[in-house]
């Protein structure tokens, strides 16, 4: 298994914008990356920016994506195992999971379904209001709060579908303890 980690730790995706204004990046872990090329942040609206940013997002996923399947796919060697109806309604569930993140100034809002879809909403204003590297780390943080709700809410999909509730933490399966809700704090 450190073989089969190893080797996903080095995926490295980068894509670009189709004006090639834009860069973004996936790499490792999901470490994310995004750069403005040729001076141009400020010159889309927010709107604008926030379209080209979903595209750029869902390209990069879909690379990523695939590259991750194909390593697993490898290390796996053919293996399939035999999918039930639960499997099934698993899947189904997985792939139609949508969850939001929002940056922390409350600038940046990312939906995604199954981190395949990705709809970036800039608050009007943001160019105009927050130096690039800012706007960056607000963009950045709403991907990773994005990244996060998925990961949380599927890994309680599994719960519920597969009872994982031993190996998973009480914030992550949303069980009660006695009379009181675990709550990540």
């Amino acid at each position: 298994m450190g073989q089969l980690a190893a080797q996903l730790g080095r995926i490295s995706v980068d894509v670009a914008s189709p004006d090639g204004r834009l860069r973004a990046g996936v790499h490792g872990r999901l470490q994310l990356r995004l750069e403005f090329r040729d001076r141009s942040y400020g010159t889309y609206d927010d709107a604008e920016l926030g379209q080209q940013l979903g595209r750029l997002a869902t390209l990069a996923w879909a690379r990523y994506h695939r590259e991750y399947t194909e390593i697993e796919a490898a290390y796996l060697d053919g293996y399939e195992p035999d999918r039930d109806a639960s499997d099934q309604g698993f899947e189904q569930e997985a792939r139609e999971l949508t969850v939001t993140g929002v940056s922390p100034g409350g600038w940046v809002g990312i939906t995604s379904r199954a981190l395949a879809t990705w709809t970036v909403t800039i608050r009007g204003g943001a160019q105009r209001q927050l130096a690039q590297e800012r706007f960056i780390s607000e963009a950045m943080a709403a991907a990773t709060a994005t990244i996060g709700a998925y990961r949380s809410s599927r890994a309680q999909l599994l719960d519920r579908y597969y009872d994982l509730s031993a190996s998973l933490p009480p914030w992550r399966r949303g069980v009660t303890a006695g009379n009181r809700r675990w709550e990540r704090r």
